[in-house]
């Protein structure tokens, strides 16, 4: 199967992950941002988290905030590769962005990642007033792997309590496991990400398989209730193997009545937004302001 890709795309289309990642983080900060680095202390027992807040110097007291989770298969990857991302988020909505590394497999199995994830977003919420936050608008956005931890905190929230989510934006998430229909056909030459035995990073993720059907926190397609989930925005690409697994989550929200908005990129693939000059990237980034600012009730 021959991909018309669009033009843009072919720099992270003819790399490898490793140096898909190393376009990533090319970033030159704008004037008028700030950027913190600092660490603060992880789930009991478990080492400090590292983070880097964007903050744009013109925003005032009361700033919506956002939690930036990057992607890289649960195994690699860190906030450096997101610097574009949260930069445009920052700055155009704007809003502090809190991007995090969370900690990898299979070093560290589920649900490792999440609870560092939890840990920022409870940290993030009872130090609004520190960072000139909102604790009370506060949104999610992750990428890939990031998107999927976005998923399974806000099914973890709703079940245990925390800190509203506003809105909860995924990007090529990572969502489900098994077989499906776009995974099949991008098997062989897909950009970045193919199809071909994409159960290697849930079973590093999840330190195995044993027989037993995993947490719907670890895999939020096998959820079945839906209900009660914060608004949820998916952005999926045409040519992603994850497609599919996006495209069933999008419906089972709907099914459940959760407020969503879904976008199917054309003819781009997995982490398709890297290519920061593209139209596709510029679209969809211009919109994912408009989505967090009406949530946040600044339209």
């Amino acid at each position: 199967m021959k991909l018309n890709l669009h033009p843009h795309y072919e720099i992270l289309a003819s790399a490898d992950m490793k140096k898909a990642q190393e376009v990533l983080r090319r970033y030159d900060k704008p004037e008028g941002l700030t950027l913190i680095d600092r660490t603060i202390p992880g789930p009991e027992g478990a080492p400090d988290i590292e983070i880097r807040i964007f903050k744009p110097e013109a925003a005032p007291a009361g700033t919506p905030m956002i939690m930036d989770v990057h992607g890289g298969g649960f195994m690699g990857g860190d906030y450096l590769m997101d610097g574009n991302r949260c930069t445009h988020l920052a700055m155009n909505i704007p809003a502090i962005v809190v991007a995090l590394n969370y900690r990898l497999s299979p070093q560290n199995v589920f649900p490792a990642a999440l609870m560092d994830c939890l840990t920022v977003w409870n940290w993030m919420y009872e130090n609004a007033e520190e960072l000139g936050g909102d604790k009370d608008r506060m949104g999610l956005f992750g990428t890939s792997a990031g998107g999927n931890l976005c998923a399974g905190l806000a099914f973890y929230i709703r079940d245990h309590g925390g800190p509203k989510i506003t809105l909860n934006a995924l990007n090529v998430p990572a969502v489900g496991l098994g077989p499906s229909r776009s995974a099949e056909q991008m098997r062989y030459g897909a950009p970045v990400l193919s199809g071909d035995n994409l159960s290697f990073a849930f079973e590093k993720y999840l330190g195995g398989f044993d027989g037993t059907i995993p947490s719907y926190y670890a895999v939020p397609n096998m959820a079945v209730d839906f209900s009660n989930l914060p608004p949820t925005a998916l952005i999926l690409g045409e040519y992603d193997p994850l497609r599919d697994f996006g495209l069933e989550y999008a419906d089972k929200l709907m099914n459940d009545a959760v407020p969503v908005e879904l976008y199917l990129m054309p003819r781009v693939g997995h982490g398709f937004d890297g290519v920061n000059d593209a139209p596709m990237t510029q679209w969809i980034r211009d919109g994912l302001v408009l989505s967090f600012q009406r949530e946040f009730g600044m339209l």
